[in-house]
């Protein structure tokens, strides 16, 4: 019971209290609405416009390897990305070479007037871009750029441009390494080549020799050897004996040339194949997103939100406004603050 009177009593005294100092604070809130109406305005704080890209990223993949089908099993460049794919876009979004080339291009310096004598300069002019651009990741995996600026043309230029960036940053890094892949591939390919012309060179010599199949060649002459034998044709194997002795003296370099020669052909195709590759690579310029809505010229204001602002003002002003005056009474109460109504009834 006791718990139950002390609630009525202080709802009771709530009550009474608002009741006693409503005209109070209505003249609070009403001066904090007015207030924050006022100083939220644009001569006060500068409106800013906001410009969206989404994309999705494309899956990382050698176009070489997807579009000539070196190898089996590998992911369709044609294809949206996972989310490893899009948090390697998001960090591609916020590098330094992105926000630089921006603030280079588009002169924010003087943009976000910003004096060029000023002692931290880029640092003022990265941290004004990093609280006008933002980037983020869907929860349908795509990755949203925001850019906002006083400029509404302006937004959407910076937007479509960091969109744009994306690629140029990536092919540029990825360059470098299809270059050294490149460089790579194109010497192996000319050193199997080379070699394959000396071995030919060597093997053309011999060929002037008279050795121009060993096996076959070999055969013939011990037949006719025998033949002669049985004739009794000494002459003639005399000059088979010396033919078959240059056919022994040549005849190990002709065999080990022309597998040599066979081997290294077989090893150049494979060399060719690894070149067009590289060079594929080297020579192509791979998108890594799919432009889902480029960025426009924004209509309305983002930023300030001067409702919110009006209504967070008042509301706040409205609860300090409580407080005091429940200090204000408080003290009323205790005697330490004599109020006006009581000292009039004490004169009378």
């Amino acid at each position: 019971m006791k718990n139950e009177q002390k609630t009525d009593f202080d709802s009771t005294h709530i009550f009474m209290f608002i009741i006693r100092w409503w005209k109070h604070l209505a003249i609070i809130c009403l001066a904090a609405a007015i207030a924050a109406a006022i100083f939220s305005a644009p001569f006060f704080i500068t409106p800013k416009y906001q410009s969206t890209v989404t994309m999705f990223p494309s899956q990382s993949v050698s176009l070489s390897r997807s579009v000539l089908g070196v190898a089996a099993g590998t992911r369709d460049f044609l294809q949206y990305g996972e989310i490893d794919d899009a948090e390697r876009l998001l960090q591609v979004l916020g590098s330094s070479e992105i926000r630089s080339r921006i603030i280079e291009r588009f002169n924010l310096i003087e943009h976000y007037e910003i004096p060029w004598d000023h002692q931290y300069l880029y640092t003022r002019v990265n941290r004004e871009y990093l609280s006008n651009v933002s980037f983020r990741r869907t929860e349908f995996g795509a990755v949203e750029v925001n850019v906002r600026d006083k400029d509404p043309a302006m937004a959407a230029k910076i937007a479509n441009e960091i969109a744009a960036l994306v690629d140029t940053v990536q092919n540029e890094m990825r360059y470098e390494r299809a270059l050294l892949a490149y460089e790579a591939a194109k010497n192996q390919y000319d050193n199997t080549q080379q070699e394959i012309k000396k071995s030919e060179d060597s093997l053309r010599v011999i060929m002037k020799k008279g050795v121009y199949d060993y096996e076959g060649q070999t055969a013939m002459l011990f037949r006719q050897l025998a033949q002669d034998i049985s004739a009794g044709n000494t002459r003639g194997v005399r000059a088979l004996e010396q033919r078959l002795e240059d056919m022994g003296e040549h005849g190990g370099s002709f065999m080990h040339l022309t597998n040599y020669i066979k081997e290294s052909s077989e090893n150049l195709a494979t060399a060719h194949r690894r070149y067009q590759e590289a060079k594929a690579d080297l020579e192509s310029f791979v998108s890594f997103k799919f432009i889902i809505d480029e960025a426009h010229e924004s209509e309305r204001k983002v930023y300030p939100v001067r409702w919110l602002i009006v209504v967070i003002s008042t509301f706040a002003a409205g609860f300090l406004g409580v407080v005091i005056l429940m200090i204000y009474n408080n003290l009323e109460n205790k005697g330490i603050i004599k109020s006006k109504n009581k000292s009039k009834s004490e004169k009378k």
